[in-house]
């Protein structure tokens, strides 16, 4: 109330800046920007948003920046010096993407912008002589919140939440002043009680009912149920605006009820479900991409640093309906971070390239353009976590996956293993997963904030993060990243760690030798990722590649099966290939007082015994390659032609 009534005041981080004096500004303009200019000082000087400075104290240079699509300007004043002095706060805005929670499928909506909303709110007179800025020699200061000022979103922001909390809930906003002024906790919940009973018996609850709007700075989306309610919701609005004295841009918005509407360079359809990049826009980033890929072929790859970061930034506002946008700028980000100012040049590096030759093709790749604005309601958990060895991962807490590491992965560092582990996981549950949402749950922060945004500094990383997004994207997964402690990710942190001291490999050697005398094997019926003899591979635990778990529960007729198990199932496993007649090459200990091994010889046509050497097997725990095998006993191979 008191910027309304007084003026906003600037806070200082210490003190005040001294005098500066940064010159005349706008002496080449145009003849074009000429005309305009003369129209808008006069007309900012009639309403009162700048007056006439008496004295120099604090002068700044402004400059024109054209508006889109128009023969139009905005005047903006730079005060960068200025904002230095300034304490700097944070504001958050809400964008296009809450519009997930506050819409439903079929709603209607319209928009619109504020007549110079930033000029509604004055500066403290005692503050205006710090905002001078000398056009053409003619010395003028602002008496209006202006454009540039670092401060300036934050209190329009708080201003606009004002009349927001009107249309949303234009009770509360009646009442806060003298809900305020009650003391009494009690006394205020008997206000509020008698209120709704009011509303709801009396049936003047439609008059108190709030709307769902969407505010951004001074551009604001209303979403109504109906065509009919839309009419209604916006005499409200004008209603509102009236008695904050503001006004609405007539020129901009879409006033009339619709279903499809073009919202901060977006156009949001309510009737399909997409958000969509507009044909104007897409094509302005073609034609950009473009020009900016012709230049560095012709100046040796150098380009202006500010050009290429005006670009990014068109990009980057088109991510909640392209997807993959942020995965095609983080290496021209890469780029940018080289320069050494804004005024220099950078070099486009040969990835560089290849994102803006990306963003060039944007206009024929119609299936990256449009993005959900709903979700199905069905959703996953996922938990997932690694260490050095092997990876783990949990599905709704009750399904486990996990692996090993192979020897090459073993010195990575811990965040890209991490990550890495996230992508097995989903592969491994890809069918349970596909077209959901993913709840997943890692205690590696960084991993988590990755994921949030999926980009990264690290190219190595950042191409990570670009697979599992088109993995994402080809299953129709979206996947909400979130942190938990180590304590809580007891089943993930238990899988990545515990050792599996039965999966061991023979020596590829002899499996290429029994593969020539008896093959060609179909299936390895016990292995894991890393032991697989074989493309099509059974596992104990659920991974990415193995066609099923527990391959003892699946029909092994009609297939040339290996059969490495565990030595504890040899005797399931001597029972099965007697009661189903599948042809397989068992690989067993050398044990003859053992049960299942009569049993296997009286099933064998050929039985081969290996030599008693160290290489024989491998254990994929070791990451598949450490020759750690049994050294104090033979190991044997039988082979089980079928029967019917």
């Amino acid at each position: 109330m008191q910027w309304i009534t007084h003026g906003v005041k600037l806070r200082w981080k210490r003190k005040p800046p001294p005098p500066f004096d940064h010159g005349v500004s706008l002496r080449d303009a145009t003849r074009q920007q000429q005309v305009w200019l003369d129209a808008e000082k006069e007309r900012l000087l009639e309403n009162g948003a700048w007056t006439r400075a008496t004295r120099r104290s604090h002068v700044s240079r402004a400059f024109l920046v054209p508006k889109p699509g128009t023969n139009k300007w905005r005047l903006v004043v730079d005060f960068r010096w200025l904002n230095q002095w300034c304490v700097k706060n944070r504001v958050k805005m809400e964008t296009l993407k809450k519009l997930r929670r506050l819409a439903k499928p079929g709603d209607w909506c319209f928009s619109f912008d504020l007549q110079d909303g930033f000029h509604a709110l004055g500066i403290h007179p005692d503050f205006q002589k710090f905002m001078q800025f000398d056009l053409q020699g003619d010395l003028l200061q602002c008496s209006a919140m202006p454009f540039g000022w670092s401060d300036a979103p934050r209190v329009f922001c708080k201003f606009v939440r004002v009349m927001v909390e009107a249309l949303r809930s234009p009770q509360a906003a009646e009442d806060r002043r003298e809900i305020k002024r009650l003391r009494d906790g009690s006394a205020v919940r008997q206000r509020w009680s008698v209120r709704r009973r009011t509303g709801g018996a009396g049936g003047d609850a439609n008059r108190h009912s709030g709307m769902r709007v969407l505010p951004y700075m001074d551009d604001f989306l209303v979403l109504v149920d109906s065509q009919r309610e839309g009419f209604l919701r916006r005499e409200k609005v004008q209603l509102v605006l009236h008695r904050l004295g503001l006004r609405r841009n007539e020129k901009k918005g879409q006033w009339e009820p619709t279903q499809v509407v073009e919202h901060l360079g977006l156009e949001v359809d309510l009737k399909l479900g997409p958000f969509r990049v507009t044909e104007r826009r897409v094509h302005k980033i073609h034609t950009k991409a473009k020009e900016i890929l012709c230049d560095a072929a012709r100046n040796r790859r150098w380009i202006p640093a500010r050009r290429l970061a005006s670009f990014t930034g068109l990009c980057q506002s088109v991510y909640l309906a392209v997807p993959a946008a942020r995965l095609y700028l983080r290496e021209l980000y890469f780029v940018l971070a080289e320069k050494r100012n804004w005024g220099a040049k950078v070099k486009i590096s040969r990835s560089a390239r290849g994102d803006l030759e990306w963003w060039s093709r944007l206009p024929v790749m119609s299936r990256w353009n449009g993005r959900k604005i709903w979700r199905s309601p069905t959703r996953a958990k996922v938990h997932t976590d690694s260490s050095m060895t092997a990876w783990g991962g949990v599905l709704n807490l009750k399904f486990p996956a996990r692996g090993f590491w192979p020897d090459e992965m073993r010195s990575w560092h811990i965040t890209h293993l991490e990550l890495e582990a996230v992508y097995k996981t989903v592969q491994a549950f890809l069918q349970e997963l596909e077209g959901k949402v993913v709840r997943l749950y890692c205690d590696n922060q960084a991993v988590v904030a990755m994921l949030s945004h999926f980009t990264s500094r690290n190219p190595d990383l950042m191409r990570r993060m670009r697979r599992l997004w088109l993995l994402l994207d080809l299953h129709d997964i979206e996947l909400q990243a979130r942190y938990i402690r180590s304590e809580a990710n007891v089943w993930a942190d238990n899988l990545s760690r515990c050792e599996d001291l039965d999966d061991w490999r023979l020596n590829r050697d002899w499996f290429v030798w029994a593969n020539k005398q008896w093959g060609p094997y179909t299936v390895d019926r016990f292995a894991s990722e890393i032991s697989a003899q074989l493309p099509r591979y059974y596992a104990a635990w659920k991974d990415p590649k193995c066609e099923g778990v527990d391959s003892l529960t699946y029909d092994w007729r009609g297939e040339n099966n290996w059969v490495n198990p565990p030595w504890a199932l040899l005797d399931e496993v001597a029972h099965k290939l007697r009661e189903e007649g599948a042809a397989a090459t068992v690989v067993a200990p050398y044990w003859p007082g053992q049960s299942w091994f009569r049993e296997l010889e009286a099933l064998a046509t050929e039985v081969v015994i290996m030599p008693r050497r160290r290489d024989v097997f491998t254990p994929s725990r070791l990451g598949g390659s450490e020759l750690l095998g049994p050294s104090k006993w033979d190991a044997v191979m039988f082979f089980i032609e079928a029967r019917p």
